[in-house]
């Protein structure tokens, strides 16, 4: 939902600042601003990284951190798994 709208303004802007580039030529330049700053929020939002929590961090390369917390949505125990080669972390429910 959050994502949806916050794409919504990134198109909203970059179609105000087609209008406004074609409406009022002289000020080209705040149209150019509006439509960069468009792009950015809609990449930014198209490829961020989401914040997942993963059951397949399991092998070799994956290294317990010693860090385990009770998650406090689900209310589930959770341990911290660790990869030095990506540098990637896993929150793996134990429950």
């Amino acid at each position: 939902m959050l994502r949806a709208f916050v794409l919504t303004i990134g198109i909203a802007a970059c179609a105000g600042a087609i209008v406004v580039a074609l409406a009022v030529p002289h000020v080209w330049f705040a149209a150019l601003e509006l439509g960069i700053f468009g792009l950015l929020v809609i990449a930014g939002t198209l490829f961020e990284r989401r914040y997942r929590f993963r059951t397949h961090a399991a092998g070799p390369q994956w290294q317990t951190t010693g860090e385990r917390f009770q998650d406090p949505v689900t209310g589930k125990l959770t341990e911290v798994r660790f990869n030095p080669v990506t540098g990637e972390r896993a929150y793996i429910t134990l429950d």
